[in-house]
């Protein structure tokens, strides 16, 4: 049976792994080890433009539109958190038009999730860090990819 290639390091033993267009390509995946804390930040700066919302002082698309910004700026583009986005907008866009309401913006984006949570298993480049559908996720109730 043949072993995983290990390289040494100091007295450590490695293994190496690939890495195809900022995803780690690897039986053994991992979050990154800034995830939960950016997922944090996420949602702290999510709740601080909710915030902004409710008092008028700029619209839910504005607000969402800050928002992906903002997980560009902490976290990159990944093509998770990226077509989870565009989701997230849509929903926005027609909720503020009035096209759909709360409960169905709500079900329009937890069906992307769920998408994304099937999909995840299989995924054979997983993003390190997909810090935006996870705090989605966590705001919906629902199982974080991991």
């Amino acid at each position: 049976m043949d072993k995983p290639l290990l390289t040494r390091h100091g007295s450590k033993q490695t293994k190496p792994v690939q890495v195809v267009n900022g995803a780690v390509a690897s039986a053994e995946y991992r979050l990154a080890s800034s995830h939960w804390s950016d997922v944090a930040k996420i949602r702290d700066e999510a709740t601080r433009l909710s915030f902004q919302v409710s008092q008028g002082s700029i619209t839910k698309v504005q607000a969402a539109q800050l928002l992906d910004q903002f997980r560009i700026a902490q976290v990159g583009h990944n093509v998770v958190d990226d077509d989870v986005y565009a989701i997230y907008l849509r929903s926005a866009v027609e909720s503020q038009q009035g096209s759909i309401d709360t409960a169905q913006s709500k079900a329009y984006i937890q069906t992307a999730l769920a998408g994304w949570q099937q999909r995840w298993p299989v995924m054979s480049s997983k993003p390190a860090n997909p810090a935006f559908t996870n705090f989605l996720l966590e705001v919906m109730n629902m199982k974080p990819l991991q």
